[in-house]
């Protein structure tokens, strides 16, 4: 026997030869206690820092455990201190772990004892080597240290091996008429174990079977009244056939035994056997793309190593595909994880989402456990999933998760088991977690998905009209599936027929049950509080490609900073997206074409005409105020600025001069949105901010040689003068187009838009006096 030796089957104890060593220092019992659990196997050292400290770790908690493993070599074995290759207690890198070789534990005891008697030549045998074994246990593991040790997963699959050996070995003693034997086993595990009815089940049969019917009868009455008190349940069917075999006097010795072998099947399956749930929904028949992103995934979560469960964040607007990209991974990595899958969806962007306490009940129940078994407290209940799950390589999925503290209780706490996340939240704050923010397909990936679902044939007859309905879909999978099968079912329509009703009538077209696309957007603003709700609705009437802050000040009247905790309020919530930064360095935001398209709709219903057409015009307004200072501070202009009488609404000073600090930077970040403006206001009848937005764009574009989207712009400025017979823009739209056309050396085009010009107005006339600029903004 090794010179060092340990106990844990019981109270924590130490020995060095014939001399018990103390250790009084609660940390050190308890990092002791963790190796001892894997003896012969590394122990990461995060593993450790999560179970002494949890979430409370301080900084200095990586030197305080290298202290308490010195701590612990030096008072076991203080002659090997020096020479740590030596030592009991091995470092390896970031871990640590027991040698075996230097020492002895009643625990590898415990299982080698288990183990030679399955190798055993008959069942006497088997019972005897059994018994030995359990004669090792001198109570519940680690029973003298803290609930917080007590309740970890390892030492709760400590217990539960006591528990299925201590069964194996009623059933063998009921087999051979030797019940006396297990009898004493069976009463210290029941009195620890007071709602096991697995446990108490064969008490009451051994306690018949050794000729103390009445006792049996008592220790049934007593578990029934214990159950129905604590636990609110009648007797599983186990122990009500225990019961009825008693009554009936059929507890005798028996070959088989086999009035029990159905009821076996409720218990926890014993390490390496073969018990495997499997709980994930099908795969996606037609699932396309994210090649990149399904090998980052599967990467994540089979890595080893790390001591931690690996957890796989797989984030997102609704409708992006989070739900079929986590079922598709957890399908193909099957043989990754034989132990099986466990699957749940969480509805977290629903108004009631699930409860953690009730999906563990059902996980319990795929593992084995008897609902009668399934523990009321949930605090229990995670124990007792986390055992189960001890030392299993599964894979547990959890959709469609609400936040991190709906997830934490259905987390597994043995590294060899992974755990995919879906949400549309992002789930910040977790540590250690992949993450992956999945986005709109790629145009080719969209069209390749309608053909997927529609048919390649029909798909690659009418490919622009295909990639139009791609784009009003905004590539998002669920509206792609949604008019794949809409268009599946009516085989007379043509694509370029669908496209035009989805650009008209929008969401109505791809609303097809559940999930339908109108709803999962609906359930994310829904969940908004009405200021932001507002703020959607407004926002969504405007055509802008992207905006920044200082434009969602302006449209809502509020100060720079409120705007920003807006904008990334909305953002977390899926309502917006964030672009990447402009020239300026500025924040941008977009909308999703179908978010765009609802928010269109929550505005027609909910704001009137006139809110609408003042948030328009004041936008509108703002962007030529801004272009025209902008315009003024150019280092350089070709054209005289040429002003008429559309309403300005200027920001604040300080908001003017943080903008246009760089006024080519600006016009850089906002020509998309300027063009868009102008198109905007043109669709509107608004003539005079059209042609007055566009001739501020004029020396910015011949600055640069770039006169891209400033001639559609020029376009749609010049029909909008015309068909209003606004002379003066109808003029300058000419004369800026004939920059244009000279800029990109169309020499003729440009001669004849001069020509056509010249014949028209006065290019600078003073504005009339009774048309002042639109009042100043107010907000701050």
């Amino acid at each position: 026997m090794a010179d060092i030796r340990f106990s844990l089957l019981g109270s924590l104890r130490v020995w060095r030869g014939n001399t018990e060593v103390a250790i009084s220092s609660d940390k050190q019992r308890t990092v002791l206690a963790l190796l001892l659990l894997k003896a012969g196997t590394p122990v990461h050292r995060q593993e450790i820092i999560d179970a002494v400290w949890s979430d409370g770790a301080p900084d200095s908690v990586v030197n305080l455990v290298q202290t308490y493993v010195g701590r612990l070599r030096r008072r076991v074995d203080p002659s090997h201190v020096a020479r740590s290759g030596a030592s009991w207690l091995a470092g390896l890198g970031p871990a640590y772990a027991i040698r075996l070789d230097r020492c002895d534990t009643d625990l590898v005891r415990f299982r080698t004892a288990v183990a030679r008697a399955g190798r055993a030549g008959s069942p006497r045998e088997t019972l005897e080597l059994l018994m030995r074994a359990l004669q090792l246990w001198q109570g519940p593991c680690l029973s003298d240290l803290g609930h917080a040790v007590r309740g970890h997963p390892w030492v709760r699959a400590a217990d539960q091996e006591r528990v299925d050996v201590l069964l194996e070995v009623a059933k063998l003693a009921l087999q051979l008429g030797l019940t006396c034997e297990v009898i004493p086993q069976l009463r210290a595990v029941a009195a620890a174990e007071p709602l096991n009815e697995a446990v108490h089940s064969w008490l009451v049969l051994a306690l018949a079977g050794a000729g103390a019917q009445a006792e049996a009868l008592s220790e049934y009455e007593a578990t029934r009244r214990r159950l129905a008190d604590e636990l609110g349940i009648d007797p599983g069917p186990q122990l009500r056939a225990a019961h009825l075999q008693v009554l009936r006097q059929e507890t005798g010795p028996s070959s088989s035994y086999e009035p029990y072998e159905p009821y076996d099947s409720y218990e926890p399956a014993p390490s390496g056997g073969t018990f495997r749930p499997s709980l994930l929904p099908p795969d996606v028949a037609d699932f396309t793309g994210r090649e990149k992103t399904v090998g980052r995934l599967r990467g994540a979560l089979t890595a080893r190593g790390t001591g931690s469960v690996a957890v796989a964040l797989v984030t997102g607007q609704g409708g992006v595909g989070k739900t079929a990209t986590a079922l598709h991974v957890a399908h193909r990595l099957g043989e990754a994880f034989p132990d099986g899958q466990l699957y749940a969806d969480m509805h977290g962007s629903s108004a009631c989402p699930a409860d953690p306490s009730r999906v563990l009940a059902r996980f319990l129940r795929a593992l084995g456990v008897h609902a009668s078994a399934v523990p009321q407290d949930l605090e229990e209940r995670i124990d007792l999933y986390r055992s189960r799950l001890a030392g299993r390589r599964m894979l547990v999925v959890l959709d469609d998760v609400a936040d991190h503290a709906q997830a934490r209780p259905l987390l597994p706490g043995s590294p060899s088991c992974s755990v995919i996340v879906t949400s549309r939240s992002r789930l910040p704050g977790w540590p250690g977690a992949a993450r992956v923010e999945l986005e709109p397909l790629e145009p080719g990936e969209a069209a390749d998905m309608l053909a997927n679902v529609l048919g390649r044939e029909r798909v690659t007859a009418e490919p622009e009209a295909a990639a139009e309905v791609t784009r009003l879909c905004g590539h998002l999978p669920l509206a792609l599936r949604a008019a794949g099968t809409r268009l599946a079912g009516r085989t007379h329509w043509t694509l370029s027929r669908f496209a035009e009703r989805l650009d008209r009538d929008g969401l109505d077209e791809l609303a097809l049950g559940d999930p339908d696309v109108r709803g999962g957007i609906a359930a994310d603003y829904h969940r908004l509080d009405e200021a932001a709700r507002r703020a959607v609705r407004l926002l969504g009437v405007l055509d802008l490609p992207s905006f920044a802050t200082w434009t969602i000040a302006m449209v809502l009247e509020t100060s720079q900073e409120a705007a920003e905790e807006l904008a990334d309020s909305l953002a977390d919530a899926r309502m917006l997206e964030i672009t990447e930064p402009d020239a300026a360095g500025q924040t941008r935001y977009r909308f999703h074409e179908l978010v765009r398209r609802y928010a269109r709709e929550q505005a027609a219903l909910e704001e009137s005409g006139t809110v609408v057409d003042v948030v328009i015009t004041r936008t509108l307004a703002a962007f030529l105020t801004l272009a025209q200072e902008a315009d003024e501070r150019l280092p350089a202009a070709r054209y005289t600025p040429v002003r008429g009488r559309a309403p300005r609404w200027p920001p604040p000073a300080r908001v003017r001069e943080m903008l246009l600090a760089d006024p080519i930077a600006w016009f850089e970040s906002e020509r998309a949105s300027l063009v868009a403006a102008v198109l905007q206001a043109s669709a509107l009848g608004l003539d005079e901010l059209c042609w007055e937005l566009t001739a501020a764009m004029l020396n910015d574009a011949a600055l640069r040689s770039s006169w891209t989207g400033v001639e559609r712009a020029l376009h749609a400025a010049l029909a909008a003068c015309r068909r209003s017979g606004d002379r003066l823009g109808e003029t300058v739209a000419l004369r800026g187009l004939a920059e244009a056309r000279l800029g990109r050396e169309h020499r003729l085009e440009g001669h004849e838009a001069l020509v056509a010009a010249r014949g028209g107005m006065d290019l600078s006339p003073e504005p009339a006096e009774n048309d002042p600029p639109m009042a100043r903004s107010t907000y701050a």
